[in-house]
């Protein structure tokens, strides 16, 4: 079976110049979207503890290696380097941003410059992985926090960040069956040691570790059992399946029970997280459509 390769583009200097900055800006400024959205939640934060501020900058780890995977030790240190400081110092002087919110983007460049010590082809891959096991965190935070959609729908904030595991995960298959594996695994262990810092009740605790593993396990057994279809078939396919599973799950025996969760409440949380994850599963295959054809093709065998 072949490999493929996994490692995308190169990207021009003068491109990364730009593009780097932009995304370590936009991960410190964007905790104020974030702490907008926890204010939905039952427990809203008066400000955003740091570890929230730090895993939400992990979410840009992955567009950074990408961006500079391609350049050499020099040229890479010069952009991740750039990207620090224009990162650390947009919260410092914009009057509405919080100074806590410097740390995200410090950590997506450190956890960058990480990754890139390692050979580009597991750098991609672990910065994939990275990615995913933060946005399982983070939506482990904001997993009782639910904004308004029009006059029905319902929206789980922590919904939001599934869209971002689509993409990671459907990378990550081109990696083989044993590097998703260990993904799932890792996320599942990581939300469990959360819980149990933030004193989040065991039921919680079971719950999410259950959806995250019963869903995702669904979801790579169909996806490599499909491996003579095309990509895009096995993407749609296998999310058809883990992405109700996953809500159906969690919502069901996190929320049954609670005073709050009638059966209209229910419903409308369960059709909004189910429509919402599963177009941002497609919108994730039309992004990755951009990859190179032959990981696009099948998934590269497990890595050594």
């Amino acid at each position: 079976m072949s490999r493929g390769n996994p490692t995308p583009r190169p990207t021009p200097l003068r491109t990364a110049l730009l593009a780097a900055p932009a995304l370590a800006v936009a991960a410190a400024l964007g905790n104020g979207l974030l702490w907008r959205l926890s204010q939905f939640g039952q427990h809203p934060y008066p400000i955003l503890p740091y570890a929230l501020v730090t895993l939400f900058g992990l979410l840009f780890t992955g567009l950074l290696v990408d961006l500079t995977i391609a350049l050499d030790a020099r040229r890479s240190a010069l952009v991740l380097g750039l990207a620090a400081l224009l990162g650390t110092l947009a919260p410092l002087v914009l009057p509405f941003a919080e100074p806590r919110y410097a740390l995200a983007p410090l950590a997506a460049v450190v956890a960058a410059a990480l990754l890139r010590t390692a050979a580009p082809r597991r750098a991609v891959m672990l910065a994939a992985m990275t990615v995913y096991v933060g946005c399982t965190l983070l939506a482990n935070y904001t997993f009782d926090s639910f904004l308004p959609v029009g006059g029905f729908f319902l929206l789980n904030v922590g919904t939001l960040f599934f869209g971002v595991t689509f993409t990671q995960r459907d990378r990550v298959h081109g990696f083989g069956r044993r590097a998703v594996y260990a993904m799932i695994l890792s996320a599942a262990i990581a939300n469990v040691l959360l819980s149990s810092h933030l004193g989040t009740p065991l039921r919680y605790v079971g719950v999410s570790f259950l959806s995250i593993v019963l869903s995702e396990t669904a979801d790579t057994e169909i996806y490599q059992r499909l491996v003579h279809r095309r990509w895009i078939t096995r993407v749609a396919t296998s999310n058809a399946v883990s992405a109700p599973m996953d809500t159906l799950i969690f919502t069901l025996l996190a929320f049954v029970g609670q005073p709050f969760a009638t059966l209209h409440w229910l419903l409308q949380v369960i059709a909004t997280d189910i429509v919402v994850k599963y177009a941002s599963s497609m919108a994730a295959a039309a992004r990755m459509l951009r990859l190179p054809t032959d990981l696009l093709r099948r998934p590269t065998a497990d890595l050594p």
